[in-house]
């Protein structure tokens, strides 16, 4: 039998179509199809790369505030939005290119090796948006969403429009106590022109606290409340028809009222409040990595706290001094080597620390603690602009910064002059203004 011998083609004629490479589909999806599928293709393109894109532009225009642009809800939904699509498209341009390949086994080759590259860029693309969608939760639930929610205001402040002022509380919950205790209290003023900050600590033993007129605290307590001043979140908390009269929907009862009180009394408006509870602070401090101190003198420890995590040493310092969450709980609420003036001062001292070392690498190689601590024992009413702002300037090492305690000679906590004391702070706003020291003594009512 004769064999059939087939013509050799003409010179010139192309042969089969080549397949398109994987790496090629995966990096630039819907190339490969743009030209017979225009729509297709372009919708491939422009999810799986354009988009992309202006993400990554972002980022790197927002270099130097990372912090600020993750911190913002809907541009984390966005970025996660695009991630996933990212990722989509190139599964889509795979199989939808493989599909036209007409060499059966150069279209199953294409899929698998397609999809075993889309998942290798999954995984760390599922990781981000995972951590993005945490970041999400926590800046929701912790943070406020309106900027004047929960502000209280003092008559006679006629600088309250200039500074953006905020109460900061650490809070003892604890099995030998009916409710929560405010032993630490620090008003943040920040002059929002020039960003002049001060930070002013109030003693936890102030008394006679007095509250506006026809409030329901000044109704109940005519003649100024009647224990100290970190008792009034528990007095009211504990009193139902207290609570209800300061339920606004938005801030804790207890909260609105120690607002209110220290608004009048002191004669500076407050804006904007964040608690911390104690084991939330050791979580804070651990979950940052633990900070350094330079201690001028030996300072004694307590033995044992609620949330600590072991049992501390006898004494720290002096010199620079590593805490983690458990020592830096022992240096502020340490009773032994002096009064609760210098304690008002570490706790100042320490509030700054923690807020200069605060940053973006800690938020990224340390965010499920930090998120954890933050979550679960935070509450504020800021804004996570106002945050930011506020973290901003205590991090800030130029211009005005003052730490300023409302001790003696400034004013005497069990008998409190609340006009000297109103005169005293008016001064102080009007130094920072000015970008000139606290005044050293209360100006004269």
């Amino acid at each position: 039998m004769s064999q059939i011998v087939e013509p050799p083609e003409p010179e010139g004629t192309p042969g089969p179509a080549a397949s398109p490479g994987v790496a090629g589909v995966v990096a630039l999806p819907g190339l490969a199809v743009w030209r017979r599928y225009p729509l297709a293709g372009a919708a491939l393109f422009i999810t799986g790369v354009i988009a992309p894109f202006f993400v990554f532009l972002m980022i790197l225009t927002n270099l130097g505030d990372l912090v600020g642009l993750f911190t913002r809800p809907n541009v984390l939904r966005w970025t996660a939005i695009v991630a996933l699509a990212a990722i989509t498209s190139r599964i889509v341009a795979v199989f939808f290119t493989a599909d036209r390949i007409p060499d059966n086994r150069q279209a199953a080759l294409m899929r698998r090796r397609g999809t075993v590259a889309v998942v290798l860029l999954a995984i760390p693309t599922t990781l981000l948006v995972m951590r993005m969608e945490e970041t999400r939760s926590v800046v929701t639930d912790v943070f406020g969403s309106n900027g004047d929610t929960g502000a209280v205001t003092a008559p006679g402040d006629t600088k309250a429009s200039e500074f953006h002022t905020v109460l900061m509380m650490g809070s003892d919950e604890g099995e030998d106590r009916l409710g929560l205790r405010t032993d630490t209290m620090i008003i943040a003023m920040v002059h929002e022109a020039t960003g002049h900050t001060a930070m002013v600590s109030v003693p936890r033993n102030l008394a006679h606290v007095q509250f506006p007129p026809g409030s329901a605290m000044a109704t109940k307590y005519p003649n100024g409340f009647d224990d100290l001043v970190n008792a009034v979140y528990e007095a009211v908390d504990t009193d139902s028809a207290l609570k209800a009269a300061y339920d606004d929907g938005t801030t804790p009862p207890g909260i609105k009222a120690l607002m209110e009180g220290l608004s009048y009394s002191l004669g500076v408006s407050i804006d904007d409040y964040v608690l911390v509870n104690s084991c939330g602070f050791v979580k804070v401090v651990d979950a940052i990595g633990g900070i350094t101190i330079d201690l001028d003198k030996e300072l004694p420890m307590p033995a044992m706290l609620r949330c600590s995590n072991y049992r501390l040493t006898p004494t720290i310092g002096p010199g620079p001094t590593f805490m983690d969450g458990t020592k830096a709980l022992g240096y502020v609420r340490s009773r032994k080597a002096d009064s609760d003036y210098n304690r008002m001062e570490r706790q100042r001292i320490l509030l700054q620390t923690i807020a200069k070392e605060i940053g973006i690498s800690t938020l990224l190689t340390n965010f499920n603690a930090l998120a954890d601590a933050v979550k679960e024992n935070v509450k504020t009413s800021m804004t996570v602009e106002e945050a930011r702002t506020l973290l901003a300037f205590l991090q800030a090492d130029g211009g005005a910064f003052e730490s300023v305690g409302l001790v003696p000679p400034i004013v005497e906590p069990g008998t409190p002059d609340f006009p000297s004391v109103q005169s005293y702070l008016q001064q102080l706003q009007t130094n920072l203004t000015q970008g000139q020291p606290a005044p050293t003594v209360p100006s004269t009512p």
